[in-house]
């Protein structure tokens, strides 16, 4: 035991600067929006045994709580010419089955701070005047630590040491056009006493969209359905699901490179870069900015361009170099054979596109920016790329529509990214990183990015249940909403939205739902002008446990049980037609409430005699998921505390459950899969996944249950039919 701790001491004096430095190894959840992403304080984002934990945090799904997802892993990668005339590629993941391993070859970047959240919602317990979004996370790491942090595992491949800190900074909103991306930008600080040269950086990752929740498949046949693109001029990689079979929606997944600024050592100024201002550089004598999409195969290709690299060489290569690379197309005469290059590209791009189709579709990704010629010591290099996620429009959903991969299946991908683009300009209209005449709208002398007009906040919603109607309260919060760009007070009116009964089966439940009532100011050019009097109370009212005052009311009916529904409330502002600015509205996602109306709880059974239904259950009822574990059969009419058990005709107990209205708001694999945690049920209502308490599923027959009221020892009988 001595031995053993002097060994420890020892090591901790060897390695204690490095084991006292940095933060733990953290993860945090952009879910201010439509879209869920894992990112960590590591330099890599998503979490890789997502398809194995569907029921844990997502790693990169949209829509939210679809179970749709678009990642197994990403990382930064930042590759540069050393001092010494060597190529290092420092990534924070690379190709792995298993995904980040600490201490493993590929994630090399090591935490340095803990992940900080910050946001401008009025509501959030991260409030501050220095966020910048609804959602910031703020971390950092390095690639100097000797050890992991707080631990004695070394850092994987000291030699290739950039000497670089990582300041990280991801931001999300809810408002309806910037909900489906996460903006993530990296300040790259060289903390080297040397200049690093030609410098790029990209994201690698493993771009998978399937539905984790439906689907069957696992391993390789779970991979191998991709479809995979590049949209030149938007800087964007995707992928979509092109040969999966799974219920589901048909979405898309992928990042962009948005833009960067460097210190140009020559002038000591900073300076904008992006394949826009392209002509600048080069005019300069500067090579110039360009992006690099690449993928290359999980499994291995005889071309060595389209395996995986290796050695640091080799991933510099693959940022720095395209494929096809034009350099294979000089002919004798030292001219460019461009009809063949060109052909090969779209050859290229085709094969990409429906690999998926063939189950050939199990690609790696990596998107590159640069070069920068020259990083000092000191200086900080700021790279931002989105994140983004887009539905496939209604034409393009189903079975028929899945491997369809075309400018109009790309109509939404396409409009999230300049959306994304448009988010990062901010006062940038020209995209020249310069503050032109005109742009400088709050007039500060600074080019401002992030800076876009805002709908009104999204007003603090409530959903109360009465049988087969939904009354919906809301505040009035959102009326004092001042526009950023404007820096006027616009609020125009109210939206009301409902899904119907099986909207939620596709995962797409937010936005299927529909528009069931507007009421919006009197007096001008925008809405129906049908005033909001006909909502309001003539007294604000609270709840026992709710504080917030509720200005309006609304109700719902006609709502059948056991179905769910969801209602969220937005609010719109007025716009400006005289000057063509568009009337903007607030995220349905973001005050979102899932109903299941049904039977209040009964005291005794002289209020109500407890039943199921559907009964007789025929196998895949309607609002059924398409396993054995997400059907649903519910007890209604019951006590507000109850114990319930089902028997077979000899009176074997094949299940057994309690109930307690108080808490109680699903509790089977149906409700993880197919629903949220905002939401709302009857309180008399339970529902039963129809498997025995040793998971089993039960066969056709006639079933006895009892009821039992725990307050009162009350017992009630029932019976019902299972037809498979």
């Amino acid at each position: 035991m001595k031995h053993l701790l002097s060994l420890l001491l020892l090591t901790a004096l060897l390695y204690g600067s490095a084991f006292s430095q940095g933060a733990s190894f953290e993860e945090a959840v952009v879910d201010v929006g439509n879209i869920g992403l894992t990112i960590t304080n590591s330099g890599f984002f998503g979490r890789a045994n997502v398809r194995n934990q569907p029921t844990g945090p997502p790693s990169m799904e949209y829509p939210l709580d679809s179970g749709v997802e678009h990642l197994f892993e990403a990382g930064l990668w930042i590759g540069a010419r050393r001092s010494d005339g060597t190529f290092t590629v420092r990534t924070g993941s690379q190709t792995s089955s298993r995904g980040y391993q600490a201490g493993a070859l590929g994630f090399e970047l090591t935490p340095n701070e803990i992940i900080t959240e910050r946001s401008t919602l009025r509501d959030s317990e991260a409030l501050s005047s220095l966020a910048i979004s609804h959602q910031d996370y703020l971390t950092s790491y390095v690639d100097t630590a000797r050890v992991l942090p707080n631990t004695f595992i070394p850092h994987p491949d000291p030699a290739g040491r950039l000497g670089l800190r990582v300041d990280q900074k991801t931001l999300a909103w809810n408002f309806p056009f910037t909900e489906a991306f996460v903006i993530v930008q990296f300040d790259i600080e060289n903390i080297s006493n040397a200049a690093w040269d030609s410098v790029y950086v990209g994201i690698y990752s493993d771009l998978v969209v399937r539905n984790v929740n439906t689907t069957t498949e696992s391993g390789g046949a779970f991979f191998n359905k991709g479809g995979h693109g590049f949209l030149d001029s938007l800087h964007a990689v995707y992928a979509f699901n092109a040969g999966g079979t799974e219920e589901s929606v048909n979405t898309y997944g992928g990042y962009a490179f948005l833009g960067a600024e460097w210190e140009d050592p020559d002038t000591g100024q900073r300076r904008f870069f992006h394949p826009n201002v392209a002509e600048t550089y080069v005019a300069d004598g500067l090579p110039a900015p360009r992006t690099n999409p690449r993928w290359w195969n999980f499994g291995g290709n005889p071309d060595p361009e389209l395996s995986r690299p290796g050695t640091d060489i080799q991933k510099y290569d693959r940022m720095a170099q395209p494929y096809p690379n034009p350099r294979n197309y000089t002919l004798p005469d030292g001219s460019f054979d461009e009809a063949a290059y060109e052909e090969a590209r779209r050859n290229w791009r085709e094969t990409l596109r429906t690999g998926g189709q063939r189950s050939e579709g199990n690609y790696l990704t990596l998107l590159s920016a640069g070069p920068f010629p020259r990083v000092e010591p000191g200086d900080v290099l700021t790279v931002t790329f989105a994140f983004v996620t887009a539905l496939k429009p209604e034409a393009y959903q189903g079975l028929e529509g899945r491997p369809i991969d075309n400018e109009e299946s790309q109509a939404l991908l396409r409009s999230n990214l300049l959306w994304a683009q448009r988010t990062y300009r901010g006062e940038d209209n020209n995209y020249n990183g310069i503050l032109d005449p005109g742009e400088d709208i709050n007039e500060n002398g600074v080019l401002d990015r992030f800076l876009i007009p805002e709908p009104p906040s999204s007003p603090t919603l409530r959903v109360e249940l009465e049988q087969g109607k939904a009354v919906l309260y809301w505040a009035r919060d959102a009326e004092a909403s001042i526009d950023p760009v404007t820096g006027r007070r616009d609020f125009e009116g109210y939206r009301i939205y409902r899904s119907d009964p099986g909207d939620d089966l596709r995962g797409n439940i937010a936005n299927e739902a529909s528009l069931i009532a507007q009421f919006d100011k009197p007096g001008n050019r925008t809405g129906f002008n049908n005033g909001l009097d006909a909502i309001a109370l003539s007294e604000p009212v609270t709840f026992p446990d709710d504080t917030t005052r509720y200005y309006y009311r609304f109700e719902s009916d006609g709502l059948l049980s056991g179905w769910q529904y969801l209602f969220a409330v937005t609010a719109f502002d007025e716009g400006d037609p005289d000057a063509g600015l568009p009337s903007f509205e607030s995220s349905r996602t973001a005050n979102a409430v899932r109903v299941f109306p049904g039977t209040p709880p009964r005291p005794s059974a002289e209020d109500g005699k407890v039943g199921v239904y559907p009964n007789p259950y025929r196998t895949n009822a309607a609002w059924d998921g398409g396993t054995n574990r997400t059907r649903k059969l519910y007890f209604y009419n019951l006590p507000p505390r109850a114990q319930i058990r089902v028997y077979t005709l000899a009176g074997e107990i094949v299940a057994s459950f309690d109930h307690d209205a108080a808490t109680y708001t699903g509790s089977t694999r149906w409700y993880n899969d197919f629903s949220a945690e905002n939401r709302v049920l009857p309180g008399g209502e339970h529902a039963w996944d129809l498997l025995s308490d040793n998971g089993l599923n039960l066969a056709t027959g006639l079933y006895l249950f009892t009821v039992k009221n725990l307050d009162t020892d009350e017992v009630q009988t029932g019976k019902f039919v299972i037809i498979r």
